[in-house]
């Protein structure tokens, strides 16, 4: 392979993984790690997974983030619930 394609072939790789991550939400892109709660990375997670199964198709980090939202409430208050009951025995 010449040294022309190896170029090509790098920039093209380059385009490729700034295409990536250009196509991920805000949400997921422009929050510091170090200032997250473990249930806001809880929800950050899920919400991406969303956004994957979506096909990392644009327009919907919103709405992937407000189910995550809920899905993550709602585990939490499935074992307070489960919490508590276990106390009461």
């Amino acid at each position: 392979m010449s040294h022309k394609a190896l170029q090509t072939d790098s920039r093209q790789m380059e385009a490729i993984n700034q295409g990536e991550n250009s196509m991920k939400p805000d949400l997921f892109t422009k929050r510091d790690a170090a200032s997250t709660t473990p249930d806001e990375e809880n929800v950050r997670a899920r919400a991406y997974e969303l956004y994957e199964v979506r096909g990392r198709i644009d327009g919907h980090a919103e709405e992937d983030w407000l189910q995550a939202e809920g899905e993550v409430a709602g585990s939490n208050e499935r074992k307070a619930f489960a919490a508590s009951a276990a106390r009461s025995l």
